[in-house]
This record gives structure tokens, sequence and C-alpha cells, in this order.
């Protein structure tokens, strides 16, 4: 009982970074949830872009984060020194995150193999409802302290100051509200939500199909 125990631990902490990672490389490449923003609130004119010239800006700053390959952020915007060095240090996360999300998307694919095929599923019924659970805790006081957790948030992943901006030598941080790094954290719930729904589901229809 013990051993079943450690391996059902052991698998859902595979699965969980999985989920996790996947869910970072989603919203980091989900352009769509900056261009509504950028619709809804104009934020090109507050850095004196149109709206689609501050998107062509956007798309490029995202493929740099995510393309080892790419060395500079190609963008018309005026960036300062200590702008550019955290954008390279968030890139250093991102590619980080992108060889998490390959290692443990393929050991979570191997181990979510095994359970189907062992019509094992179920067991993560319980775990992962508990872990919606804290979830969900977690979501309530994002949303009421999303300010102090996001400076915080900051605080633990990056060693400098760097990422404090001035908007007068890195006018780019005026282009990239508050509100829409909150939706960003949402849309990364959302999906371990997703994902953690996805599971209970197929684990109850496992249950089902044994009776």
């Amino acid at each position: 009982m013990k051993k079943n125990n450690l391996i059902l631990l052991r698998d859902m902490i595979v699965i969980g970074i999985a989920v996790v990672s996947l869910s970072i490389f989603m919203t980091v490449n989900f352009t769509g949830l900056y261009h509504f923003f950028v619709v809804r609130d104009h934020l090109g004119r507050l850095v004196g872009l149109s709206n689609h010239e501050l998107m062509i800006n956007y798309c490029h700053l995202i493929s740099y984060l995510q393309c080892g390959w790419i060395h500079h952020w190609q963008t018309s915007l005026l960036s300062s020194s200590k702008g550019l060095t955290h954008f390279a240090n968030v890139k250093q996360l991102i590619e980080f995150n992108n060889v998490v999300l390959m290692i443990f998307g393929i050991l979570a694919g191997i181990v979510i193999r095994n359970r189907i095929r062992k019509h094992q599923m179920w067991q993560l019924i319980l775990p992962v409802k508990m872990g919606l659970t804290l979830l969900g805790t977690f979501v309530f006081i994002l949303v009421i302290a999303f300010n102090r957790i996001f400076i915080l948030f900051h605080e633990v992943l990056f060693r400098n100051r760097d990422w404090i901006f001035n908007p007068q030598t890195d006018p780019i941080i005026k282009a990239l509200p508050e509100s829409f790094f909150e939706a960003c954290f949402l849309l990364v719930f959302l999906i371990w939500i997703l994902a953690g729904l996805g599971l209970i589901w197929y684990g109850k229809h496992e249950l089902k199909k044994a009776r």
C-alpha cells in the first residue's frame, strides 16, 4: 500500500509539473490575450504607436523570449540597458520552462499512458480534487491581493531590481498594464483547472466502465 502511495505521489508530481509548464508555455504564446487589452484600452497611443505597431513589437518580444536563436529584441521602442537585461532574464526563465516542458511532457505522457493501460486513472481523482481546492483558494487570494503577489513573484524570481521599469527610459511598461498580467495569471490557473477536470472526468469514466 505504501509503495502504491509513493507511485501515486510520483505520478502526480510528474503530471503536475508538466501541466504547470504547459500552462506557462501556452499563456506566453497566446498573443490574442494581449491583443484584447491593446484594443480595449488603446495601449498603442500610450507609447506613441498605433495598436498594430504595438502588436508587432509585442510579437517580436515573444519571439525573442521563446526562440534561443534570437538574441535581440527587434523593437521600435526606446529601451534602456536595464530593461533589456530584464527581458534577457525573462528569456532565460522561459527557455528553462521550455526544456522542463519537453522533459516532463514526455514523462507525463508515459505516466498517463501506463495508467490508462492498467485502468488506474481513477486513482488520480481524489488528489486532483484536493489540488483544485487549494488552487481555488489561491486564485481567490490572487484576485484580492494581486499587486502584492505580483511584486513578491518578481522578488523571488529575479535577483536584481531591473524589473522596476522607468516609463521614460522603457516606455513599453506603459503598454503592459497590471490588468494584463493578472489576466495571464488567471489564464495559467484556468489551464490547470481544465487539466484537472479532464483527469477527474477520465477517472470517473474509467470507474463507470468497470461497473
